[in-house]
């Protein structure tokens, strides 16, 4: 069904969620690309004070957890027996916003669909959340595919 599926993650449990869920879906054949946002510090956390160096040093530990992510990830995909690429998006080259990266990339890699987990960590932490999420569904020129979390599931209430 899909051959190019594009799974951004966070480092989250919900994007390990994600993740599962791309090994359900995927089929011989299919191509995951899996991206990571690196926010740039300085814009990300303004109130962040320090010199230069300081800012890089976050930025390089951001850059380091990013590409241990992605390896990982790329790692259990692999593992499973399908065939992941990776790429680290990093706001400071690209400019922009989360959702406009993941969306970039995913035009740019031509994706048939995006695997998204919802409720992800933000903030000095990482990169996403729902919000990023709805931003992306709105916004992406593929069908989007966002997987909830256990927590979110369990805490649901009726309406």
């Amino acid at each position: 069904m899909y051959q190019r599926i594009l799974l951004p993650i966070d480092g989250s449990s919900t994007s390990l969620q994600a993740l599962q869920e791309v090994r359900r879906i995927a089929r011989p054949g299919t191509t995951v690309r899996v991206v990571t946002v690196v926010e740039d510090p300085v814009v990300s956390f303004p109130t962040v004070y320090g010199g230069y160096s300081e800012i890089e040093a976050i930025r390089s530990a951001l850059l380091e957890e990013g590409k241990q992510m992605l390896a990982s990830a790329q790692r259990e995909l692999q593992d499973h027996g399908i065939t992941a690429q990776t790429k680290l998006l990093d706001l400071r080259e690209l400019g922009g916003d989360i959702p406009g990266a993941i969306k970039s990339a995913s035009d740019a890699w031509q994706a048939d669909v995006i695997v998204l987990g919802t409720h992800g960590r933000r903030g000095a932490r990482r990169f996403f959340l729902g919000s990023v999420a709805e931003h992306l569904v709105r916004i992406a020129d593929c069908p989007v595919l966002l997987v909830r979390s256990d927590e979110s599931k369990s805490t649901a209430q009726p309406a």
